[in-house]
């Protein structure tokens, strides 16, 4: 079953911000990769999918791009085949 990708506003502009630096060409591959492999199977466990609870949005799963530590942020949407990506994002756990 195919998966449909609806975005959220920040992901959308957080998107757009590493689309537009050229430095981050490698990271945008790496997360163009795995919105395609979420639009394939969300839940394959070789994606390494996790789960958790957010006081804003509820459920929501973040997988791995597999580089540098950025991740998709997503949630299923309103339809069985739609997925909501919440957030692109690289954490800063140093601090």
């Amino acid at each position: 079953m195919a998966y449909e990708l609806a975005w959220r506003p920040e992901a959308d502009a957080a998107m757009d911000a590493l689309e537009a630096d050229p430095r981050l060409t490698a990271a945008v591959e790496a997360i163009d990769r795995t919105l395609g492999r979420l639009e394939d199977d969300p839940f394959d466990p070789r994606l390494g999918t996790v789960p958790f609870q957010t006081p804003e949005f509820g459920g929501v799963c973040a997988t791995s791009a597999r580089l540098d530590d950025w991740y998709v942020i997503w949630q299923r949407g309103s339809t069985a085949t739609e997925l909501v990506i919440i957030l692109v994002h690289q954490p800063d756990i140093n601090h």
